[in-house]
């Protein structure tokens, strides 16, 4: 399989800069104690100040990966030295973004790569706007708050970039469950990065043959024996194991990192009857091992689960919004995950139940009121791949079906009517987080180019 987009770097080259002046003199843009502004006292300070800035490397986040840091000095006429710029060229195609501390990297900008800014005054803003007037990314930061905030959303973005789903379809223009998709999956390629290979739904059959009892029946029989109430037929679960591994099969074949099925379609074939399995374990314990999976080729709710479980770093639920109060909305499907407090953490309890009233078909029962957070993130992007429309709530109830698509979450929010008339322009499937991502969906909206609306 495909890195998983989770366990990609973001590879950043920090550089150090310091103006270390010939010998010393006053002016108007220099004054001091002249013990402390000579060529050899400014060499102290630029050496400690080398050190000092890279240890603050060692408080960022993990999702970085940094070269060897370069100590960048130059004299009072701005000129940087070519040894200097030589070690800056170095693995530069693999270079995502340049970290300035210290003072300004003179002709940075002729690399036209993302350079982020750490320093608490004028001249990182100075610097970054004048990079962003000729068309070179730049982000300020003031501490490493702001560093880790800005080197995390440069990270989605890039997660995002390295996500390739394999998307089993029907080939029908829509899916007919979903009339409201991204239908062409060129729009996400293009926009963010994110690539679909599709294949026919039925492609994965050969693949489920190639699974054998003994290979699903250990992962089969940790979720059995980790469930608190299980209705399940035993024999028929180990089919939706061998889906989800012949899934993964598949994606290794075509080097993928995410999933999705269409599920009218392949309901309406019968394979899933005949086979005894629906699809709804695989999507949930993809969503658990990191790996974006979406149901029905909803790319639109794909779109904002990437980016959700990216910038969250915990899996994702998806599914049908109704209108019970005005303030008062009930979601529902049969694909939660078990890590939703954050990828790990102690897995939330389950009940192991069946989607169909024959006994097959697992589904986990799980209760999201056990949610350590007071808030959960709705998401979906419109069928234009341009707006995602966002919406916050508190999980109040949990409500379980013995058959079909359930769990159902019932979720307080401010004006539901109007939230639900207002996707009347984005769809109806929701992605859902645990926690309040609504403000992170509005700055990473600035560094990916798209709209947020709330709903």
């Amino acid at each position: 399989m495909k890195q998983k987009a989770m366990d990609i770097k973001l590879v950043v080259r920090p550089i150090v800069g310091c103006l270390v002046h010939s010998h010393f003199w006053e002016g108007p843009c220099r004054a001091g104690h002249p013990e402390n502004m000579t060529k050899e006292a400014e060499s102290a300070a630029a050496d400690a100040g080398f050190k000092a800035n890279c240890a603050e490397l060692d408080k960022v986040i993990d999702e970085v990966q940094f070269l060897d840091p370069i100590d960048c000095r130059y004299q009072e006429k701005f000129v940087v030295e070519k040894s200097d710029y030589e070690k800056m060229e170095e693995d530069i195609d693999k270079i995502d973004c340049f970290l300035c501390m210290g003072w300004r990297i003179p002709k940075l900008e002729r690399y036209h790569k993302t350079v982020v800014i750490m320093q608490n005054g004028n001249e990182g803003i100075d610097f970054a706007a004048y990079c962003r007037s000729i068309g070179v990314e730049a982000y300020v930061c003031m501490d490493v708050q702001d560093l880790n905030e800005i080197m995390h959303l440069l990270w989605v973005r890039k997660a995002c970039a390295n996500t390739r789903a394999l998307i089993l379809s029907a080939a029908s223009q829509p899916t007919f469950g979903i009339q409201s998709l991204i239908r062409d999956p060129e729009i996400i390629r293009q926009k963010y990065g994110i690539e679909c290979i599709k294949l026919p739904y039925d492609a994965i059959v050969p693949y489920m043959d190639s699974i054998t009892d003994e290979e699903a029946r250990p992962i089969a029989d940790r979720i059995i024996k980790g469930s608190s109430d299980t209705k399940v037929n035993c024999d028929y679960f180990l089919n939706d194991i061998k889906y989800y591994l012949a899934a993964k099969k598949m994606m290794d074949v075509y080097d993928c990192n995410a999933f999705s099925t269409a599920c009218h379609e392949l309901c309406t074939s019968e394979i899933p009857q005949n086979r005894k399995f629906t699809p709804c374990m695989c999507h949930s314990l993809m969503k658990d091992d990191g790996i974006p999976s979406a149901c029905e080729e909803d790319l639109n709710a794909f779109t904002a689960m990437c980016m959700l479980m990216y910038g969250a770093k915990r899996p994702a639920f998806m599914g049908n919004p109704n209108y019970e109060t005005d303030e008062m909305l009930r979601i529902h499907h049969a694909v939660p995950a078990l890590e939703m407090n954050g990828y790990g953490t102690a897995p939330l309890c389950y009940k192991l139940w069946a989607f169909t009233g024959q006994g097959f078909g697992g589904k986990l029962q799980v209760d999201f009121t056990e949610n350590k957070s007071d808030y959960v993130t709705l998401a979906r992007f419109n069928p234009m791949g341009d707006t995602v429309c966002v919406k916050t709530g508190k999980v109040v109830r949990t409500e379980y079906d013995d058959v079909y698509c359930s769990p159902y979450y019932y979720i307080q929010m401010d004006d539901v009517r109007t939230y639900m008339h207002h996707l009347a322009s984005f769809g109806h499937h929701q992605v859902l987080v645990f926690g309040d991502y609504s403000k992170m969906m509005k700055e990473l909206s600035e560094i990916m180019h798209f709209t947020v609306e709330e709903g």
